[in-house]
């Protein structure tokens, strides 16, 4: 491949990675390249995939230098190029940040799934996209995380990094997003950079974590400014959050018809969830199923209580039962004995008289 010209302000340089599950190295490096008078070149994770773009001789470098940098980073689908995941950044490199990418570039299950088109004949290809602006006066805070912060968090270190990446292959620069949201109520300190938003680093994980199992989710949203969509995703983010909480039993009719609204409500700004109303039909179902499962086994233990009523009043009949026999048996017995001696009374004395009635 031939190589730009050291100077060149902009290069496309492209990376391929072959025997890719057998390579044992924790980080790899592509070959070296130039852009705008800097040496660069890429490193990857293979284990997670992360990528980054760094300077290689950043420690022999004069103190002070920095470098702005436009660039953007692809995992070319070898099958259908139109599927290649392209992520955009910009960040001003200097020796405290001399690399600067993505720690989640493609989840490991996407990639190593052959029909997916990114891992072909065991060989990945990368390409790096760099812009160096002619001038640069501030410091740009994209919301990417810089690798030195990702290998920290790693390995246990509790310091703290901007997280993850913009996953749609837009750049925008922070600057005019807060000229665009001047007057706003919202504080973007502590935000971090989902889709061509500001959110805060919580929802930041469910929001991702909602993109990387349904990506359709987010496909018609766009909306202008800054301030409506970082309200409308982190409403959204603990809209899902308050979801994942509550449990198929605890669905009542109020807590599906709240749930309802709000998904329509969230739709009309563009969010795609036929995903979460299926699962909600799914839990509807659920529901009632074991509504009717603790219908029979309600009645299953009612009707044992009432065989054993049964059967105990059983018992008691039959004791009734012998009882009512031995006093017929009796009364019986009784009338015989008072047939007998009825033969046997002196016809002089009755019952009621006295007992000498004939001597006083």
């Amino acid at each position: 491949m031939s190589l730009p010209t050291p100077t060149d302000p902009s290069v496309l340089f492209t990376w391929k990675i072959e025997n890719f599950s057998k390579l044992k190295a924790e980080k790899l490096y592509s070959q070296i390249f130039y852009c705008g008078g800097f040496k660069w070149r890429l490193n990857a994770y293979p284990k997670g995939l992360s990528v980054y773009l760094d300077i290689p001789d950043s420690a022999k470098l004069p103190p002070g230098w920095s470098r702005y940098a436009r660039f953007s980073i692809s995992l070319i689908n070898q099958i259908h190029t139109q599927d290649t995941k392209s992520i955009h950044t910009e960040h001003k490199f200097n020796a405290g940040e001399s690399s600067w990418g993505f720690p989640s570039f493609l989840p490991l299950v996407k990639l190593n799934d052959p029909e997916e088109g990114f891992l072909v004949n065991d060989t990945i290809v990368l390409e790096a996209s760099i812009t160096i602006p002619n001038s640069h006066d501030s410091k740009m805070e994209t919301g990417f995380e810089p690798e030195k912060k990702k290998r920290k968090q790693e390995t246990g270190d509790n310091g703290s990094g901007n997280v993850e990446a913009d996953i749609t292959g837009t750049s925008t620069s922070p600057q005019s997003m807060l000229q665009s949201i001047l007057g706003s109520q919202i504080s973007f300190a502590g935000k971090v950079r989902f889709l061509s938003y500001w959110v805060s680093s919580e929802a930041l994980l469910l929001l991702e974590k909602i993109h990387s199992l349904h990506e359709v989710t987010y496909v018609k949203f766009s909306m202008k400014g800054q301030a409506l969509p970082t309200v409308l995703l982190e409403s959204f983010a603990a809209f899902i959050a308050s979801m994942s909480s509550t449990k198929v039993n605890e669905l009542n009719e109020e807590a599906l018809r709240l749930a309802a609204n709000s998904i329509e409500d969230f739709e009309q700004v563009g969010l795609d969830l036929r995903w979460l109303k299926q699962r909600l039909e799914e839990a509807k179902v659920v529901k009632k199923h074991s509504e009717s499962v603790n219908t029979v086994e309600s009645c299953t233990s009612a009707l044992e209580v009432a065989r054993a009523t049964v059967e105990s009043c059983t018992s008691a009949l039959e004791v009734a039962r012998a009882k009512v026999r031995e006093l017929e048996e009796g009364l019986a017995k009784a009338k015989a004995e008072g047939e007998v001696m009825s033969r046997e009374l002196p016809k002089s004395l009755g019952v009621n008289d006295a007992v000498l009635k004939d001597i006083v």
